[in-house]
């Protein structure tokens, strides 16, 4: 083999460890808990597979991997190096607690991702290339041994290990390769680019322009279901993966002081709109922008634009990784049920490759969870229960420091009858994901839940305000809130502009059944209670507690609810004892 076909040769197996250890690193739980460092990360290996000859400029590690926008000047700004001397910190701290043959590592006064061998690798020719890396190995390198005796009879001890080392490679292949084989290899998020806010040319309309472009970009970046493409330099190259939808976004400002806030969203492979909103954003809202809330909810949540635009277009689409995520925040809000199993099923397969995520894991406990919630006092309900709590566990030490990892640890105390464990985490997660509607209205339901009224009310009317399109249970609730403080017509437009209520859960004909009868309607409120008693297979003489319990899970909350159907007149009153 010549020179340059072996230095070729080298330059391939380093980009394969390059990426081998990329892929754990991500996975570790401390670049999981480090969601800017790990972009980081994945920006310079990105930048080296790519076949950068150079390592990258600190404008395009601000605008691309950190988010900064593109108005951003290295000159006065060491952003990029102060993350990139964290993110050789904690590489440092990954390889120090592990036995590693190669290793990454980002030189000091340097942006570049090298390969370290803990031990040089055999040369391929007497003049092969010094050791990657640069200085010296962590370990000093091997003496080399006596030469080797001839004779066929010392050959069959190497020959038998070859074959040992063929069987094991085989064996991983089949075991660890097959999924790029069968097409079982996550797919990745949908990537969102955000383009830069058109405006004008005054020193003003740019700093609002700049504004409403970092609270675009800030919100964005909080939610699991979108990958945010940062702005390029003028003239750099498109990255090797082209985005799937673009933000526009347009400001006028009025004579009279509001500015006007026109976002458009694009699906990027048939340059088609597929939704856009106009916002006016007065003079005191100023610079916070507050008004663009909910866009970025309605955009990027759970059940969002880009979420339902992918389910419509790849509707049977359980594929490993986003389109399964998709598929169960599908379910959730249309409570198809019976798509359970092949979620289940999705979900399993993608922790298989990713079993540090702490999406997934919070995923599956959700799935846990309402697997118990029929099963509550039998074997297969208590088993339902641990799994449901394991599985949060894992995907809050997993995430500690993501709202999916906080909220799924959340979710699982409030249901143990934890409220203060419950509420401390749930807080946490919140503060996040601040733009977040399901964690806000959940975080409401479950502090409603704990007799906690007056901190539930604000946390479910943020989450109807931030996006009213899939409210589901929030709004249910905080409708019920509102009829039982007096507030019927409030309560009654809640429900009234709820989307599809015969997709959502049978809380919607309970509460509804209780405003009705708070604003003096009886009759509608008791042919919604025969609805829900068809709908649950209950005789008429039914109590309300043995109806509930048929779809809700805590006793505490059906103790109240019923004791409300009961004092309206909707149930029949409880037997004497």
């Amino acid at each position: 083999m010549d020179r340059t076909k072996a230095e070729a040769s080298d330059s391939g197996d380093s980009d394969r460890i390059v990426a081998e250890e990329l892929e754990r690193l991500l996975a570790s739980p401390l670049f999981v808990r480090s969601p800017v460092l790990s972009r980081l990360l994945q920006f310079l290996v990105d930048h080296r597979l790519r076949g950068g000859r150079s390592a990258p400029k600190a404008y395009a590690i601000a605008t691309e991997a950190l988010g900064r926008s593109a108005d951003f000047d290295p000159a006065i700004d060491s952003y990029p190096r102060v993350m990139v001397g964290r993110l050789r910190g904690l590489l440092d701290r990954y390889y120090a607690d592990i036995p590693w043959t190669h290793r990454l590592r980002v030189p000091q006064g340097s942006y570049e991702i090298v390969v370290q061998n803990r031990t040089p690798p055999p040369a391929r020719t007497a003049d092969a290339p010094a050791q990657e890396g640069g200085g010296a190995s962590a370990e000093p390198p091997t003496r080399p041994g006596p030469p080797a005796r001839s004779g066929g009879g010392r050959r069959w001890p190497w020959a038998l290990a070859l074959l040992l080392v063929a069987a094991i490679a085989a064996v991983w292949w089949i075991v660890d390769g097959r999924d790029r084989l069968l097409g079982r290899t996550p797919v990745a998020m949908p990537l969102l680019q955000v383009s830069a806010p058109s405006a004008g040319e005054t020193p003003q309309s740019r700093a609002i322009a700049r504004a409403i472009d970092g609270t675009l970009r800030d919100g964005l970046r909080r939610f699991d279901l979108v990958d945010l493409l940062s702005a390029r330099a003028p003239g750099e190259a498109d990255p090797a993966r082209p985005a799937d939808y673009r933000l526009d976004t347009s400001i006028v400002r009025r004579i009279d002081g509001p500015v006007d806030v026109t976002l458009v969203l694009n699906r990027v492979s048939d340059q088609r709109a597929i939704w856009s909103t106009q916002i006016r954003v007065a003079s005191e809202q100023l610079p916070e922008f507050d008004a663009l809330a909910p866009a970025i909810a309605q955009i990027a949540g759970d059940y969002g634009v880009i979420v339902r635009d992918q389910v419509q277009r790849e509707p049977d689409s359980y594929a490993p990784g986003y389109p399964c995520l998709a598929q169960f925040n599908r379910m959730r809000q249309m409570r198809s049920t019976g798509r359970v199993q092949p979620i289940d099923a999705c979900l399993r397969d993608t922790l298989r490759t990713q079993p540090a995520d702490p999406v997934v894991l919070g995923a599956l406990s959700w799935l846990r969870f309402g697997d118990w919630q029929p099963l509550r006092g039998t074997k297969g309900g208590k088993k339902a229960f641990a799994e449901a709590r394991a599985l949060a566990m894992r995907a809050y030490e997993s995430g500690p420091n993501s709202s999916a990892g906080l909220f799924a640890m959340a979710r699982a105390h409030f249901y143990a009858g934890d409220c203060a464990g419950g509420e401390s985490m749930g807080n946490a997660a919140l503060q996040l994901n601040v733009y977040d509607p399901d964690i806000t209205g959940f975080l409401g339901l479950f502090t409603a839940a704990c007799g906690q009224g007056a901190t539930a009310l604000p946390l479910l009317q943020r989450s109807v305000d931030l996006d009213a399109s899939y409210a589901g249970v929030p709004a249910v609730t905080l409708a019920f809130m509102l009829a039982q403080n007096g507030e019927v017509e409030r309560a009654l437009a809640i429900l009234d502009h709820m989307p599809s209520p015969s997709n959502l859960e049978p809380q919607y004909l309970m509460v509804r059944a209780v405003v009705l009868a708070r604003g003096g309607d009886m009759a509608g409120a008791r042919a919604l209670w025969r609805r829900l008693l068809d709908y649950t297979h209950q005789p008429a003489t039914a109590p309300a507690e043995q109806v509930l319990r048929q779809f809700m899970i805590t006793p505490a909350v059906i103790g109240r609810a019923s004791q409300v159907l009961r004092e309206t007149g909707i149930a029949p009153a409880k037997p004497a004892a």
